[in-house]
């Protein structure tokens, strides 16, 4: 059976309908903060840019479209501990996005990867998909937690902006005189051992001769050796830089990596070239 051919939709229905979305959503909306994701070295291949950027943002009305406004998945157990994916779906509507983004220069449709920000709640969330096929009018967002990995965060909202403040520790770069095979998590120190020492940090990365120390206590002094609480290594230096990097902590940062290096020292000999073939090959 064809469509009643006596009533016909016309532009100033699908306005009213546009309208009627739009109110609601301002009704029974929150009003959060939308904040654009700027690329800096974006990765073609995987998708992924670690030092982007947010600094634009506008303030919005959104929709929740969850029954119980977060939904909480099940509990993930990975590398880093036990992973809690908290979920959330949002509505905005298309027109009121468009004219809000339009003033800031950036994309008039919502992007995979921006952060939306919840004033009442103090919940920041990543997009993590757009749908646009339910609502001729509305975006549907699919967010999770946002989790922060070293991007830069200036967006004059101070709740958000601190985030990159508190994860921001000061880094001390000594350049040894020697490479030594110091383990990547442990603590070094200076004295006559670990419990009555003058300086001690952890070692946040090695490479070559020159490493990086975080969680500093005391002052290193130059006329001392650097002493490893678990390689045993000793080493002297020459000279020390202080900078200041994002340092994301983990649940096994200080034993995870430490643990591998010395799994790997103790099962696997590298001295020998030729294990197979008993020197003949």
């Amino acid at each position: 059976m064809a469509r009643n051919p006596y009533f016909k939709v016309s532009s100033r229905e699908s306005d009213l309908f546009q309208q009627l979305v739009r109110e609601q959503i301002q009704i029974f909306g929150f009003d959060v903060h939308y904040i654009f994701r700027k690329f800096q070295n974006l990765d073609s291949l995987f998708g992924e840019d670690p030092v982007s950027k947010f600094d634009k943002s506008f303030q919005i009305e959104m929709f929740v479209g969850n029954y119980e406004f977060f939904e909480h998945q099940n509990k993930i157990i990975d590398k880093f501990g036990i992973s809690l994916q908290d979920t959330l779906t949002l509505m905005v509507s298309k027109k009121r996005f468009t004219e809000e983004a339009s003033k800031y220069g950036t994309d008039t449709a919502p992007n995979e990867g921006d952060i939306i920000y919840f004033p009442e709640y103090n919940g920041l969330y990543e997009i993590k998909y757009v749908q646009t096929r339910n609502s001729f009018f509305a975006y549907e967002l699919s967010c999770e937690l946002f989790r922060y990995s070293g991007e830069d965060l200036d967006t004059k909202i101070k709740e958000v902006d601190i985030i990159e403040g508190d994860l921001l520790t000061p880094v001390r770069q000594f350049q040894l005189d020697a490479a030594k095979a110091f383990y990547e998590g442990e603590t070094i120190y200076q004295g006559a051992d670990l419990a009555s020492s003058t300086y001690s940090g952890v070692i946040l990365n090695q490479n070559g001769n020159l490493l990086d120390i975080r969680s500093e206590s005391g002052t290193p002094n130059s006329s001392l050796l650097l002493k490893g609480s678990v390689s045993g290594m000793t080493a002297a230096y020459s000279s020390t830089n202080i900078t200041e990097k994002n340092y994301v902590d983990s649940l096994n940062e200080n034993g995870g990596a430490m643990e591998l290096e010395r799994a790997v020292n103790d099962i696997i000999d590298f001295t020998d070239k030729d294990p197979f073939s008993e020197g003949n090959y």
